[in-house]
């Protein structure tokens, strides 16, 4: 798609903001008493503008208060310290600069309050956007599309063109209340269920780049190709799980523990086709002698190579010996820019998010990232990174142009 305008939420999105929010709502609610919030704590009363912010501060504290009160004193606070903690998240910066070279208008609409919504925007951005607003007496606040459809009209696009990028639910509504595609990063204050109705869904900014300015998808065959690996592309979920079947079939089939495999439905189809599969994820003991050992990964790079970590080792050990074929299947939001960033994925992104499934008591699931915590309960004990398929084994790449697992 051609995308001539692109508009950015900015606390969450463009800048992490919540360290400085942090600092400003304790002090807008410091006469009353009210002990410190967590940065934590803030995060999950964000998206609704800072007299939300505070209110919602004070309801958590059973406290009665005056929040146009509360509200003077945070600004006052803010616009002195807005610049302390405040930070782009990374790749923002690139991803602004490619966009600006393009020619591709940009714009923040956000509920921070007007004033020192343009003055950090001005900040950290400069000239890299072109236009910021944030809450105003005159125009409604997101989620109403009002604001978002007169910046399309200032800046010369339409719904057809424009994508919005943005962190919560309210900004997935705002999108969709203006006809407009969406983009939601996972990267900031919003939880990933409140995000599941976007139109796409990216965890690093560079991710938005390939939507923007496509992927392409003949040089990523070549590097898989050239160093030895299969690569099959489908278009839908549905065409590679008919691919997967009908390699299968008369075959002997062992599953690795996969989010991906799991949402396709590829171990039932198997089975309904009276393929000899076996899963351990099915109550069946781990198989890992068949003929083909399908699995997906934690990261593949756009230079080539696989990224796999895991806890009990059983997947990692099945792509590595033993198995005749193995079959790994992806979505595109496995892929990435290089093999550092698919390490980095795979240890800031989908170990979280699995040791959270498995409701592990590690750090990560906390703090979204890996922290090394030599736990016993960390499932991240190896890292397989496959730079050309193992010797004697058919390794092959199965690429879906959809989200998929972690």
């Amino acid at each position: 798609m051609n995308y001539k305008t692109v508009v950015f939420d900015l606390d969450g999105t463009l800048l992490n903001t919540i360290g400085d929010l942090t600092d400003a709502v304790n002090y807008g609610v410091s006469h009353l008493g009210i002990k410190p919030s967590t940065e934590q704590e803030i995060t999950g009363r964000v998206g609704n503008g800072a007299a939300k912010l505070l209110q919602r501060t004070l309801d958590k504290n059973n406290v009665q208060g005056d929040v146009n009160e509360c509200f003077k004193r945070f600004s006052e606070y803010y616009r002195e310290h807005m610049t302390c903690k405040t930070h782009p998240y990374d790749g923002i910066i690139h991803l602004l600069e490619r966009l600006k070279q393009a020619g591709i208008k940009t714009a923040i609409l956000t509920n921070k309050f007007d004033l020192a919504a343009r003055e950090i925007a001005e900040h950290y951005f400069g000239e890299l956007i072109d236009y910021t607003q944030g809450e105003r007496v005159d125009i409604p606040r997101k989620p109403d599309p009002t604001a978002l459809i007169s910046i399309m009209d200032m800046l010369g696009s339409d719904k057809d063109n424009t994508l919005y990028v943005g962190d919560s639910k309210v900004d997935l509504q705002t999108a969709k209340n203006a006809g407009v595609r969406s983009v939601a990063v996972t990267w900031g204050y919003g939880d990933n269920e409140s995000l599941k109705d976007a139109d796409m869904i990216v965890d690093r900014a560079y991710q938005i780049e390939d939507i923007i300015f496509g992927i392409d998808f003949n040089e990523l065959e070549n590097n898989f190709t050239k160093r030895g690996f299969g690569f099959k592309l489908f278009d839908t979920k549905e065409q590679a799980v008919n691919y997967v079947v009908g390699e299968c079939k008369g075959k002997s089939v062992g599953f690795g523990g996969s989010v991906t495999l799991d949402q396709l439905g590829v171990y039932e189809k198997l089975k309904d086709n009276g393929i000899d599969a076996h899963w351990h994820w099915r109550n069946e003991p781990i198989y890992m002698d068949g003929e083909i050992y399908l699995t997906s990964a934690n990261g593949i790079s756009k230079t080539g190579e696989v990224v796999n970590i895991d806890g009990t080792c059983n997947r990692v050990a099945a792509t590595l010996y033993n198995t005749k074929r193995c079959i790994i299947v992806c979505g595109v939001n496995k892929l990435t820019i290089d093999l550092q960033s698919a390490i980095e994925r795979a240890r800031n992104i989908s170990a979280p998010l699995n040791a959270k499934r498995l409701n592990k008591k590690v750090p990560c699931v906390i703090t979204g990232k890996c922290e090394d915590c030599q736990s016993p309960e960390r499932i991240c004990k190896a890292m397989v990174v496959l730079m050309n398929p193992p010797t004697d084994m058919d390794c092959e790449i199965v690429l879906v142009r959809e989200n998929l697992g972690y």
